[in-house]
């Protein structure tokens, strides 16, 4: 399904609470200018009945006027409450079933498009790109409100008179014309999201390396850099406030000339109906200002809907077969509980691509649902130790255990990782925060967690890649034992990958890159 059916889908789903908006939004425009146009209306005729005297005073009727105006008040208010309440709900409701569903379209890609995808620059679609939606949702009720303002402020000045209401018409029309051509200029540079996307991507990219940046002393340079980032996003910003300005100004501009047209016009009416003309003309331009903002966003909105639908649109990975066989080297393994396999060759080799290979990450084929892997260069999740020991578990395995449960295991892992004495000892325990990345750790102790994590995976093969790497060999030696005790005692295949002599003793079969 294409990203285009998806979301006219998704929006189908809350078709009922956009149409209530767009009626509680029309209602508002519609309320608010007849209660302006009556409000106008209203004091002039009362002042003209007064100064003309006890007896024309007495004889104004000063109920009907002054119910209306007291209906109209309240009637804004509580369709004002109604389109904010079932135009929020819509929306956020739809964005929180959206971002699950690309997440999921992302998590099931082919890893070679999306593990070029930066974390600055899935930051920018995920959160910039889907709040542009779920504005574009909350305004799709403006050109209803924008139309009832209009239709309604021009029934009000015909009344007061049919020329007035010709020259609002043709002034709104300019208003329009005007603003959407000003909304349609072409940008000189990169526009506001694009800008934002591309100055987030690169601060991401620096975060990771804040300690050779220090050491090298590279600050001055990446500075400057940043600081050309932040000059586009600048200049787009400065681009897109400009356009509002300018067509605010032309907008005042236009009202001024029509509300002198429209007095013109009205000369020879009663003064009243030249105040209701006058009040009536000016909330018109007040619908023609919804009207156009609403239209204005329309560029941004598509560009945000391009980039998401670039991720959701993107080709997916087939499920891999149950019963695959490894194939490494040239030579096939079967993938069972009794597999003690390692892989050795010099760096470069291809031994890391060969496991990625196998774990789906390149190319087709491989066997992800069968294996746990516990990778060279394990990322771990910006939470707790609890948080990133819970990644392993899968959604069945997690709701058939107790948290007490839960926890039994995590400490079985991270006692077999040499990581349960530290853990334990700390303050807060598994709920410990770890920082970004793990930052807080040290980085044996990053290592040691996210072997943990592995091997509470409940998968046929384990895959280890460097799994003791930057461990002193007391500690090394201790991880191998508890290693080679819990693969005895719940069976698993065992993929290795390492340099060093310790881990070696927990496999019995070798394939040389």
């Amino acid at each position: 399904m294409s990203f285009d059916d998806y979301f006219k889908k998704l929006i189908e789903g809350f078709s009922t609470r956009l149409l209530l908006t767009a009626l509680f939004a029309a209602g508002v425009s519609v309320s608010a200018v007849m209660l302006l146009g009556i409000s106008g209306w209203f004091l002039t005729g009362a002042a003209v009945a007064g100064a003309a005297g006890v007896l024309a005073a007495q004889g104004f009727n000063y109920l009907l006027p002054s119910a209306a105006i007291r209906f109209f008040a309240i009637a804004r208010t509580v369709l004002r409450y109604g389109e904010r309440y079932t135009g929020h709900s819509a929306a956020l409701r739809a964005m929180a079933e959206l971002r699950p569903a690309l997440l999921g379209r992302v998590l099931a890609g082919d890893p070679q498009t999306t593990l070029r995808l930066s974390r600055g620059e899935a930051s920018s679609r995920f959160i910039q790109d889907v709040t542009t939606l779920e504005n574009a949702l909350v305004m799709r009720s403006a050109p209803w409100a924008g139309g009832a303002g209009i239709l309604t402020a021009l029934v009000l000045t015909a009344i007061a008179s049919p020329w007035a209401a010709l020259v609002l018409l043709v002034f709104l029309a300019g208003a329009v014309a005007a603003s959407l051509r000003i909304h349609r200029r072409p940008a000189d540079d990169l526009s506001e999201a694009a800008a934002m996307g591309d100055l987030k991507a690169r601060f991401f990219s620096l975060m990771a390396l804040l300690p050779d940046i220090r050491a090298y002393d590279m600050r001055r340079s990446l500075l400057t850099e940043l600081q050309d980032l932040e000059a586009k996003l600048f200049t787009a910003k400065t681009h897109a406030i400009g356009e509002e300005a300018l067509s605010s100004a032309v907008t005042t501009a236009l009202t001024g000339l029509c509300l002198a047209g429209i007095a013109m016009a009205s000369l020879g009416q009663p003064l009243a109906h030249m105040a209701l003309a006058l009040l009536a003309g000016s909330m018109g331009f007040e619908s023609v200002t919804i009207l156009t903002r609403a239209l204005s966003q329309k560029s941004g909105v598509d560009q945000a809907y391009g980039r998401l639908a670039e991720i959701h649109d993107q080709p997916q990975m087939e499920k891999a077969d149950t019963q695959v066989s490894v194939s490494i080297g040239g030579q096939t393994f079967a993938p069972d509980r009794s597999l003690r396999l390692r892989i050795d060759g010099p760096s470069g080799s291809g031994k890391t691509r060969a496991i990625e290979t196998l774990i789906g990450l390149r190319g087709a084929g491989g066997a992800p649902g069968l294996v746990a892997h516990c990778p060279q260069d394990a990322a771990l999740l910006t939470g707790t130790i609890r948080e990133n020991l819970l990644m392993a578990g899968s959604d069945a395995a997690l709701k058939a255990l107790s948290r007490t449960d839960q926890e039994k295991l995590m400490l079985e892992a991270l006692d077999t990782a040499c990581l349960k004495d530290r853990v334990t000892a700390l303050p807060k325990g598994l709920d410990t925060w770890i920082g970004d990345g793990g930052v807080t750790l040290s980085g044996g102790e990053r290592k040691r967690l996210a072997l943990a994590r592995a091997l509470l995976r409940e998968a046929l093969v384990l895959i280890l890649d460097e799994p003791t790497e930057g461990l002193d060999l007391a500690t090394e030696a201790r991880v191998v034992k508890n290693l080679a005790r819990r693969l005895a005692e719940r069976p698993q295949g065992l993929i290795l990958i390492s340099h060093r002599e310790g881990p070696r003793v927990l496999t019995n079969q070798v394939v040389s890159l």
